[in-house]
Formats: structure tokens, sequence, C-alpha cells
């Protein structure tokens, strides 16, 4: 039978590997090597996945100001939109758009406030979950009101980034700042 081993004078056959045994050999021998934390996948964060969302809202809010702005301009510069009363102003097409972007824009801000007061203010479950929450308080500071602060807290979130590419055992190294 080709599935035995032969034994005696005869030529060892090992049997076949499928994907299953590689796969639980490599984290059998990963997890008894000591190196279990490579392996071991980060416990979620329910405060990292409403900053995630947050974001995701707080960009398409951004696309939509985006539309109304380059839209708005186009008006003015076409239609002399200022210049028009109401009335002639709904009667023009492209003021449908700008109701509708209107109307999804407050839907947005609505779910977008909600989120962030759901947010947990502490107790971030990993690196990762630190950096989106960072994220979202640099959205929220506005670099024209607050250079410094913004500055601050982009810088740290780089910072942040960068050591999260790099290993436990290096976070406590201080980083090159370049030539002396």
């Amino acid at each position: 039978m080709g599935s035995r081993q032969k034994t005696g004078g005869e030529v060892v056959r090992l049997p076949k590997l499928t994907r299953r045994a590689i796969i639980a050999g490599a984290s059998a021998a990963t997890l008894a090597g000591g190196n279990a934390v490579a392996t071991i996948p980060p416990r979620p964060d329910e405060g990292a996945k409403l900053c995630t969302q947050w974001l995701h809202l707080d960009a398409k809010i951004r696309r939509l100001q985006d539309r109304w702005r380059k839209l708005e301009h186009w008006l003015v510069q076409n239609h002399r939109w200022l210049q028009l009363s109401e009335a002639e102003q709904q009667a023009l097409p492209w003021s449908k758009e700008l109701q509708d972007i209107d109307g999804c824009l407050d839907v947005l801000f609505e779910k977008r406030d909600a989120l962030l007061e759901s947010v947990p203010a502490a107790g971030a479950a990993n690196l990762g979950a630190l950096i989106t929450k960072l994220a979202v308080v640099e959205r929220l500071i506005w670099s024209d009101d607050h250079p410094e602060a913004h500055a601050l807290i982009a810088g740290s979130v780089q910072d942040l980034i960068a050591l999260s590419h790099k290993g436990p055992a290096d976070w406590n190294r201080p980083r090159n700042s370049g030539p002396s």
C-alpha cells in the first residue's frame, strides 16, 4: 500500500503533508518557542471600533462638504448664485443637489456626534486602539485654532504608528533624531 511507511532495508516514505498539518505545526512551534505574543491576535477594542466608524463618517462629511463648496463656487461663478432670490435659486436644477447634501450632512453630523459621546475616554486595549483614538482627537482639534496642539497630536500619532511597526523591545529605545 502506498500510504504505509516501509521499514527494514526499504526506503522510508513520509506521509504527505497537508495544509492543515503545516499550519498546526507552525502554530505549535511558535507557541513552544516562547514567541506567543506574535501569534495571539490583539484584544478587540470597542472604543477603537467606534473611533474607526467616527473617522469614516468624518471622511464622508468632508467629501460632501467639498462637493458643496465646489458646486456653490461653480454656481456663484456661472449663475450669479448670491445675487439670485431664493425662488430663482430653487428654480436652478443644481439647488436640488445642494438640498440633498444639506440633508445628508445633518444626518451624518448627528451620527458622528452620537458616536463620539459613546467612545470611552480611557481604557484602550492595545496600541492600535490608542492610535485610532488619537486620530479622532487630531480631527477634532482645528489646526487653525490651535496649531501647536494639533501639531503635537499629529506628531504623536505618527510616533505611535512608527513604534507600532517595531516590537515591544524597541519601545523604550530612543528614536534616532538624525545626525548630531
